[in-house]
């Protein structure tokens, strides 16, 4: 019988420039352990050792978490924030937008739109510093899904009528960190906006993914035999996400 973690608890490491969650687990088992999950760090200890013993492995899960982010540059990126100032360029499917912000101390909240290719937002002054690129980064999101979201339900589309000819309910673009993409068996097709950073290539393997999975839901050899007949390179994009992919966020 599967045993379920008992309970959890939470702390935070501290570094230079950013800080990561770290989640401990208290499980039914003999050693300590530790993994770097995509936004937190993950310490499973046995739920049975003493505090002296509780102690000693989470101290070393954070010497090793420290040690592996600081001296990784790859294991680190995606838990250090991407820094938005006044005049950023950011460069959004081959066009360059430039940020504008204003920190006001009138807002009571965020807020952003776009004029042309500039992009202006407004964050109140007294949101906390270390806040304030997050929230940039989710603004500028929003504001890139809508402007693109048209494109790609075109795209979306075009890619289905040549290949698949399978119903679509819906297609949206969401800030989502987590996956790439994802597909519901009612054919709601819901893409990252984080794909508005990738190239083209990559951008169409992900929607060439999602649609296959309106024919097989699941990631059987049927499903990757179907993908690699309309993208017989696609384990090169599978790579190129593995290697690139946590530096194209917001």
């Amino acid at each position: 019988m599967h045993k379920q973690n008992i309970y959890k608890e939470y702390q935070k490491l501290i570094l230079p420039d950013f800080e990561i969650p770290v989640e401990i687990h208290h499980e039914h088992r003999r050693s300590a352990r530790v993994s770097l999950g995509h936004q937190k760090a993950i310490v499973r200890i046995p739920i049975l050792c003493s505090a002296v013993q509780k102690e000693q492995h989470i101290n070393w899960a954070r010497n090793w978490i420290y040690k592996k982010l600081t001296q990784d540059p790859q294991a680190r990126i995606k838990y250090v924030p991407r820094t938005y100032q006044d005049n950023t360029i950011i460069r959004v499917r081959n066009t360059d937008f430039t940020l504008n912000i204003d920190y006001s101390a009138e807002a009571s909240a965020a807020s952003g739109r776009r004029v042309g290719t500039n992009i202006r937002l407004v964050i109140p002054a007294s949101c906390p510093p270390f806040q304030r690129s997050d929230l940039a980064g989710k603004l500028i999101s929003k504001i890139m899904a809508a402007t693109y979201l048209k494109g790609v339900k075109n795209r979306v589309e075009e890619i289905n009528q040549k290949f698949f000819q399978k119903k679509i309910n819906k297609v949206s673009l969401r800030n989502n960190s987590s996956n790439w993409g994802s597909c519901s068996t009612s054919g709601n097709i819901s893409l990252s906006t984080r794909l508005l950073l990738c190239p083209d290539h990559i951008f169409d393997y992900i929607i060439v993914h999602e649609l296959a999975h309106l024919v097989h839901h699941n990631h059987s050899s049927r499903f990757w035999d179907l993908v690699a007949s309309i993208m017989p390179d696609y384990e090169e994009a599978e790579k190129w996400l593995k290697k690139h992919g946590e530096q194209h966020r917001w």
